[in-house]
């Protein structure tokens, strides 16, 4: 027994070396194999980047010279962005944001490169993250700007040269995702639950004036981004060619246009607008991603036009069917006491929030305040 103890240990010491070689040579093959993949894929992505597929639309926002160097680069190594459009910043080295919106909406690019970022104050920077944020268009910015950043940079090297790619702080995260959801099932559930509802108002609106049963406007959304808004009509089909008529009663403030008894609307139409019924086709606009259950109001053009900058800053967010205001007063609050609600809401903003609006809202259609 003493001497085969010690044959044993040996057999043990030999079956974990031969183990630990298998082991290596296992990791060695995987790695091999990995690193050949990993070729593969690398030349296939640069040969479709090549012939011109799968390329990223993107925008050039700089001065000349370092647009230029980023051109050069873009052109000498293929890679997954494409250049189809440039914009230079301003004297006052600012961005034209109307001009970008406008460049993005000609060339439906996705994606903006800033070079010269730190020339940009940190008010002027955090705006342009916003409205790029509302548009889903990646922003990335030639190094150089690192302070003017309020998120942690990601490196990427997918056009031949280092980017950080930036978000807007606070706003891109989880609640986000649950607030889309809470959307996109409040509003189909909605839809099919009132539906009985919708299609005896329509009967109604479509017997008992002539015109279309539904009323679709031109409203101003999430950073100026115009949309038509779906409601029911409840005014006569010439409302809008007699509102400059009526622009010397205009009984509000501000921007907007209210006429507690507008003479524009049909007997239907004050008793659908009494209970908020004519918003209800708003719920397709929801269920499109163009508007929320909740959020600042969207306003029409006329009313846009009459807005300074200050009140713009309420397209900060998405417009909803309801808001902070309407739990507040509706029609009884003035348009700066309404734009002043709306910044607070896009401040304070959280989930919470809005299922906290969205039941505050039952409560002020039952009792009838501030419509009309």
């Amino acid at each position: 027994m003493g001497r085969g103890a010690p044959g044993l240990r040996v057999g043990d010491l030999r079956g974990e070396r031969l183990r630990a070689r298998e082991i290596l040579l296992s990791a060695l093959v995987a790695l091999a194999v990995s690193g050949s993949l990993r070729t593969l894929y690398e030349r296939a992505i640069e040969r479709v980047y090549s012939r011109g597929l799968g390329r990223a639309p993107t925008i050039l926002v700089g001065e000349p010279a370092s647009r230029a160097r980023v051109r050069e680069v873009m052109e000498t190594k293929p890679g997954s962005y494409v250049c189809v459009g440039e914009m230079d910043l301003s004297d006052e080295g600012g961005v034209d944001l109307a001009g970008l919106r406008a460049m993005l909406d000609r060339t439906g690019a996705r994606n903006v490169v800033l070079s010269g970022a730190e020339k940009l104050g940190d008010a002027e920077f955090l705006n342009l993250l916003r409205s790029m944020r509302l548009r889903k268009v990646r922003v990335e910015v030639v190094p150089g700007a690192v302070t003017l950043m309020g998120s942690t940079p990601v490196l990427s090297e997918n056009m031949g040269l280092p980017l950080l790619e930036v978000g807007y702080p606070r706003l891109d995260n989880t609640q986000r995702a649950l607030k889309r959801m809470l959307d996109v099932a409040g509003s189909a559930l909605g839809l099919l639950v009132l539906s009985p509802l919708l299609l005896g108002v329509a009967a109604l609106i479509k017997f008992t004036s002539p015109g279309p049963v539904f009323f679709k406007q031109k409203r101003v959304g999430a950073d100026e981004k115009v949309f038509l808004c779906y409601k029911f009509r409840s005014m006569y089909s010439d409302a809008e060619a007699r509102q400059a008529e009526l622009e010397a009663k205009n009984e509000a403030d501000g921007a907007i246009f209210k006429m507690q008894n507008d003479p524009r609307v049909t007997p239907i139409g004050r008793f659908i607008r009494r209970w908020s019924i004519d918003e209800l086709p708003q719920l397709i606009n929801v269920l499109k991603g163009e508007m929320s259950l909740v959020g600042p109001r969207p306003l029409p053009i006329r009313d846009f036009e009459k807005m300074t900058e200050r009140h713009k800053m309420r397209l900060a967010a998405i417009p909803g069917c309801s808001g902070y205001w309407q739990i507040s007063g509706r029609s009884n609050l003035s348009f700066e006491d309404m734009v002043r609600l709306d910044l607070y809401y896009i401040e304070n903003w959280s989930l919470g929030l809005d299922v906290k609006i969205i039941l505050k809202t039952v409560r002020a259609v039952v009792r009838h305040e501030g419509a009309y």
